[in-house]
């Protein structure tokens, strides 16, 4: 019986997931640079000719790849700011950041890569830089609800808090005192904390 339409979508979804996911793993483990599409198509098992029917290059690959994991970021901070109450909006930002750690390693790993070596894909650089700034942006919105003074500066003091958290558990995942850490930094920015350092 001939497959319908509906399902050779979800087969052509699904097979474009496997190639994302393969591609982050070998991405995250060996490099761009050092990862062939050939590697790519033996380790998810996807012939190397149908992987360039959804991407017509390595770069077009990885390009998609840090895409899917921009657009997780982004999910966190629309699910964060759907909370009514400023602090819990920040509690929610470094919750499911701290999660998204744990379950995409691999993911942040190629992230922080692809940061320090900028000439790897011509122009992906400068897109990085304009999502930090993007995300930065999203940071003070809490900070300013909150009516917390220097809310720029706040937002730029967390952003690097939960950057270098997460380099940290990338480098150092199996000891790393993700939970600890987590309940720290919430209670750094708990309203106890936030609201009695601005009434002094």
């Amino acid at each position: 019986m001939p497959r319908t339409d509906q399902q050779l979508a979800e087969l052509r979804e699904e097979s474009r997931t496997r190639i994302l996911q393969g591609a982050m793993e070998l991405f995250a483990r060996y490099g761009y640079t050092k990862t062939s599409v050939r590697m790519i198509a033996d380790h998810t098992g996807i012939a190397q000719g149908l992987m360039y029917r959804y991407f017509a290059s390595k770069e077009a690959l990885l390009r998609a790849v840090l895409d899917s994991f921009m657009q997780q970021v982004a999910q966190i901070l629309a699910e964060a700011g759907t909370a009514s109450d400023p602090f819990e909006h920040l509690a929610q930002i470094i919750r499911l950041s701290f999660e998204l750690i744990q379950q995409q390693p691999d993911s942040w790993q190629l992230f922080y890569a692809i940061r320090v070596q900028p000439d790897v894909v011509a122009g992906l650089h400068e897109e990085i830089n304009i999502l930090s700034v993007a995300l930065m942006q999203q940071l003070e919105i809490p900070f300013r609800r909150a009516s917390i003074a220097n809310a720029h500066n706040e937002a730029a003091i967390l952003f690097a808090i939960i950057d270098g958290v997460c380099q940290q558990y990338v480098i150092n995942r199996t000891i790393y005192p993700l939970q600890a850490v987590t309940t720290a930094v919430l209670a750094k920015y708990s309203r106890a904390t936030l609201t009695g350092a601005t009434s002094q």
